[in-house]
């Protein structure tokens, strides 16, 4: 059963557009993302970097990129991670310039802490939008969202601050 909608301020308000309701959704997502982790001492984003590292050793342009956090940021969350003792950098065997970012025991514990949160919050999530099909329906637009989001990024292109921009490292 799903609980009513409410109107909300900017959601569903006349005069608002798309990219603020998107807004405006992502401090909704991460406020609850953040309750749920909260437990276990980890942010969302935090959370988002932690299991990307739980898949594997990535660089941190990776990262950024599967992410969508902005390097500058990456950094800041990677050394918190290796003052902490849950993650270390290495040099990429394949390209001696670049460094791999691995999780250390400590950070997989890490990972492992929050999964049960994680997932239990995404199922209430899920129960909440409704049925199987309505999930995949919303995950189909989000999809569309993103593709369309990127397509109007790489249009602006030249016009993106260069400090924004996603760089390999």
């Amino acid at each position: 059963m799903t609980t009513p909608r409410r109107r909300r301020a900017v959601v569903d308000r006349p005069g608002s557009n798309v990219a603020l309701d998107l807004f405006v959704l992502d401090q909704h997502l991460g406020a609850l993302l953040d309750t749920a982790l909260a437990p276990a001492g980890l942010t969302a984003t935090l959370y988002a970097v932690y299991s990307q590292l739980g898949r594997g050793p990535l660089t941190p342009g990776q990262l950024s990129e599967h992410l969508g956090v902005r390097p500058t940021t990456l950094s800041g969350y990677l050394k918190a991670m290796e003052r902490d003792g849950h993650a270390i950098r290495t040099r990429n065997a394949r390209d001696g310039r670049s460094r791999l970012v691995e999780l250390t025991d400590a950070g997989h514990a890490k990972v492992e802490e929050c999964r049960p949160l994680f997932r239990s919050t995404v199922r209430r999530l899920d129960r909440a939008i409704g049925s199987a099909a309505d999930v995949a329906a919303a995950r189909e637009i989000l999809a569309r969202l993103d593709d369309a989001i990127i397509g109007t990024l790489a249009d602006l292109g030249s016009d993106r601050p260069a400090e924004n921009r996603p760089r390999e490292t």
